[in-house]
C-alpha cells in the first residue's frame, strides 16, 4: 500500500508534466480529494493520478487539451447533480470538467466524493 508520502510525490510528478494552468487546477483539486477522502492512496493508472480508499477507487484526475476532469467512481444514480455539470454515459462513474478555478465547485465534488466512497463499499 502507498504512503502518503508516496501518494504526494506521484501526484506532483503528474502536475509538473502539465501547462502551468491546468497544474493549478490539477492541485487545487487533489487538495480537496486528500481533505475530504480519509486514508486515500495516490498511484498512476492509466497515466494519470488515481485516488483509492482500502483498495476502491474513488477517483481520478486528468489533464486534457481545453480541461482538466475528475472522475468520480460512482454510479450516475448515487452523484446527485441537480445543476448537470458532471458528463459521460458509463454505467460506473462521471466527470467535471474544469476550465477554471470558478469551475470547482467545492461542496458539489465534496459530495460526490462521498457518493463515491459509499458506492465502494
Amino acid at each position: 500500500m502507498a504512503t502518503k508520502a508516496t501518494s504526494e510525490k506521484v501526484a506532483k510528478e503528474y502536475f509538473a508534466q502539465q501547462a502551468p494552468d491546468k497544474r493549478a487546477l490539477l492541485e487545487k483539486l487533489h487538495a480537496l480529494v486528500t481533505k475530504n477522502v480519509p486514508d486515500v492512496t495516490v498511484s498512476i493508472k492509466w497515466g494519470v493520478p488515481f485516488y483509492e480508499r482500502n483498495s476502491k477507487k474513488v477517483c481520478a484526475l486528468a489533464s486534457f487539451k481545453e480541461h482538466v476532469g475528475i472522475n468520480f467512481f460512482a454510479p450516475p444514480k448515487a452523484l446527485v447533480d441537480p445543476g448537470k455539470k458532471l458528463e459521460g454515459s458509463g454505467k460506473g462513474n462521471r466527470m467535471l470538467k474544469v476550465r477554471t478555478a470558478a469551475d470547482v465547485d467545492a461542496p458539489s465534488i465534496k459530495r460526490w466524493l462521498k457518493a463515491a466512497i459509499a458506492a465502494s463499499t
